[in-house]
């Protein structure tokens, strides 16, 4: 009799997490202007694992992850893994912010309120979506390296 008050709370406990957290396994596509004012979309990186981050150049730990994000990009982009960076912010302080930290991934800058359609409400916020574009991994904070590579070899 415990074990099933057990799976029963553990099953109605995981369901209200998802509602409250808004995870789902999939979210729209979408299209923004990279830094150079190319049109970009979500759909251009189908059939890659897709590492998408909802961060800004004052957030403490976004500037603190990006280093990694940039080295696990470099290890992974021959791979069929694509980052993709997302941010509101002005084109020139994100140009500006991207250059001083060489980021080598698309910068996308969001004026059409992809975030708030992703249910963004804290950043730096990190999507993993699987080849399919399926969301696989959704993290609240700062993200290590370890963290990354780990989720991203388990999609390989």
């Amino acid at each position: 009799m415990k074990k099933i008050f057990l799976i029963a709370f553990v099953i109605s406990t995981l369901i209200i997490f998802f509602i409250f957290t808004g995870c789902k396994s999939s979210y729209g596509d979408f299209k923004l202007m990279d830094l150079d004012g190319n049109e970009m979309s979500l759909s251009d990186f189908n059939g890659k694992i897709v590492v998408l981050n909802f961060w800004a150049t004052w957030c403490s730990p976004c500037r603190v992850e990006i280093p990694d994000f940039i080295e696990v990009y470099n290890e992974y982009k021959d791979k069929g893994v694509q980052f993709v960076g997302i941010s509101n912010e002005d084109v020139s302080k994100l140009k500006s912010f991207a250059e001083d930290y060489n980021i080598n991934y698309p910068i996308l800058i969001d004026n059409a309120g992809v975030g708030g359609e992703w249910g963004i409400r804290a950043i730096p916020t990190t999507f993993i979506l699987n080849k399919d574009g399926k969301v696989i991994f959704k993290n609240i904070g700062m993200m290590t390296r370890e963290q990354l590579e780990k989720i991203i070899e388990d999609a390989l």
